[in-house]
């Protein structure tokens, strides 16, 4: 359902580099994969079910991933 915020949403985001359009895309999804109103306390069941393997995995990928500067980007 589009709404007058939807559209405008849409029209300042159409402005955007490409990049940033990705940024503002991921941002959107990050919401609706958010529970409102969780507290950290609530997420303490989850404490320990990853194995180490998968844990070291994703600090990996992060790793790789995340913070790089790529000075000819800008």
């Amino acid at each position: 359902m589009k709404t007058q915020v939807s559209l405008q949403i849409a029209a300042e985001v159409c402005e955007l580099e490409l990049d940033s359009q990705r940024r503002v895309l991921e941002y959107v999804r990050s919401l609706k994969h958010s529970v409102p109103g969780m507290r950290g306390k609530a997420l303490l069941r989850h404490a320990g079910t990853i194995n180490e393997s998968d844990a070291q995995s994703m600090m990996d990928a992060i790793k790789a991933g995340c913070e790089q500067v790529h000075p000819d980007e800008w």
